[in-house]
């Protein structure tokens, strides 16, 4: 008798997860939304506009895949990409106000190639510097493979306070052009899509 008299109870119960929502403006013009009809006040209950029944987002759909890198990222420190020169691990600081693509010396010599080429001159808010432009077969950044194209090779400053460790060059627009980056810094990631 006693589960009989529970279930009698409980349909009576509205159940508010399927609730009708309801919408009415007060004479003040404040907009108010309700699922509670009775909660209206009678003055506004007969004026008073149904919604209808809330209805559940749908699930977002994913994105293709498309060979996409996604790079782990701190707020307090710059995005740095993982490349291979001859197979040789290189990390490469994302620069976008960089126009060409920066190794250091010492990278290109333990990737075994000269820092033979071209001399340049860099010009940037610190003043101007005599560097090599060097003509790369390949580079693989982010697990694809950019090339052949020119580099510029010049001693990377001293780390910063915030960088975690030294970094091997700057992974400039001329290969970043060949990318759509996404930085979004609530996650912590930064993620590279190829073109």
């Amino acid at each position: 008798m006693r589960t009989w008299v529970l279930a009698a109870v409980l349909l009576l119960v509205p159940a508010t997860g399927g609730a009708e929502l309801y919408r009415w403006i007060a004479s003040d013009g404040t907009v108010h939304y309700t699922a509670d009809r009775e909660s209206i006040p009678p003055a506004w209950r007969t004026e008073a506009e149904s919604l209808g029944h809330p209805q559940a987002r749908p699930a977002p759909v994913p994105e293709p895949d498309s060979g996409a890198v996604t790079v782990p990222w701190a707020a307090d420190a710059p995005v740095v990409v993982e490349a291979r020169l001859n197979g040789v691990v290189l990390t490469l600081m994302l620069d976008t106000g960089a126009d060409r693509t920066l190794i250091s010396p010492e990278a290109l010599a333990r990737a075994g190639l000269l820092a033979e080429g071209t001399p340049v001159q860099l010009t940037g808010v610190t003043g101007t510097a005599a560097a090599t432009l060097v003509m790369l077969p390949y580079l693989d950044v982010a697990g694809f493979r950019l090339g052949p194209f020119p580099v510029v090779v010049h001693a990377m400053p001293p780390s910063g306070v915030n960088e975690p460790a030294p970094v091997d060059g700057l992974l400039g627009r001329d290969l970043l052009d060949a990318f759509t980056i996404t930085v979004d810094p609530g996650s912590g990631r930064t993620r590279l899509v190829p073109r």
